[in-house]
């Protein structure tokens, strides 16, 4: 998964004056987070690649948005920064904050599989400053949390999952821009689809275009549109991405050799696994394995 360091915010923040003091992976989906410390300095995000859920645990009230100065915020405030957002911050005093960076893929297949929802709605409402209580409680029990206890990952992963889902549910904009929706899949077609793909690389078994078209009932050309239009990537790009995804949980398990885990993950070679993780901006294999936290 990537690391937090892939990130454009967590890039950003680092080369000002904040501090990372905690930071932690929620399963093998590529979401992390981000405990910061920051004070008086001036920062930017021009059009980061993920989302960046952001609450203010201290402190904030001296912090402005430039492009929305009237904006007040403080302890409690959460800002939703989607991916492609520009903002630039004059950051005066001291304070805390809580950072969820989300990739896009995952939370899309999120919207699919969770909520039966057409995945170009699992977009983040751009918003600064604003109050949902339910999230602001679930940040401030993941930040309760002792984040090196041995149990601790799996309480991490439960919040996590509670945060992503209730961005898709009332921030995520759906309702307000699904009858302008052209296009795509049925629901019932693209679980279909997405069922087909991922039965297919738990099997290591192969992925053909014909295959997928026949399980949403169209032919392969209309295929083609259909699936772009729905997840903005090719079929071919979105198997990539989902069987990089699968080799990485299998990476997880130290039983495997890397040889195994490429062939499992229906690679040819492990050189060929390789030159993927290092598309991604992962590395080898062997040098992902051993990353502290992964």
């Amino acid at each position: 998964m990537p690391r937090p360091e892939h990130f454009d915010v967590f890039r950003e923040l680092a080369r000002s004056r904040a501090t990372p003091l905690r930071t932690a992976a929620l399963g093998t989906d590529g979401a992390w987070l981000v405990h910061w410390r920051n004070a008086d300095t001036d920062t930017a995000y021009e059009q980061p690649a993920h989302h960046t859920l952001s609450l203010y645990l201290e402190g904030g009230e001296a912090v402005r948005c430039l492009d929305q100065p009237g904006a007040r915020g403080g302890a409690g405030s959460l800002c939703s920064l989607p991916a492609g957002h520009r903002s630039r911050w004059a950051v005066r005093g001291s304070l805390q904050l809580l950072h969820l960076y989300l990739p896009q893929l995952p939370l899309a297949l999120a919207a699919e599989q969770w909520f039966d929802r057409d995945p170009r709605l699992a977009q983040l409402d751009d918003r600064i400053y604003f109050d949902d209580a339910p999230l602001a409680e679930l940040g401030r029990a993941i930040v309760a949390l002792d984040w090196q206890h041995t149990d601790a990952g799996l309480r991490l992963q439960e919040l996590g999952l509670q945060l992503q889902a209730r961005l898709l549910q009332a921030h995520a904009g759906g309702q307000r821009v699904a009858t302008r929706l052209r296009g795509g899949l049925s629901p019932q077609a693209r679980r279909r689809v997405l069922d087909r793909i991922e039965s297919a690389l738990a099997d290591g078994a192969a992925i053909d275009l014909d295959g997928l078209a026949e399980a949403a009932c169209l032919s392969r050309y209309h295929f083609l549109r259909m699936f772009k239009a729905s997840f903005g990537l090719s079929p071919h790009a979105w198997v990539m991405q989902r069987r990089l995804a699968h080799a990485r949980t299998l990476l997880a398990d130290e039983r495997l050799s890397l040889a195994q885990v490429a062939a499992d993950a229906g690679y040819a070679h492990l050189s060929h696994l390789n030159a993927a993780l290092r598309r991604a901006g992962l590395g080898s294999a062997a040098r992902w394995r051993g990353l502290p936290g992964r």
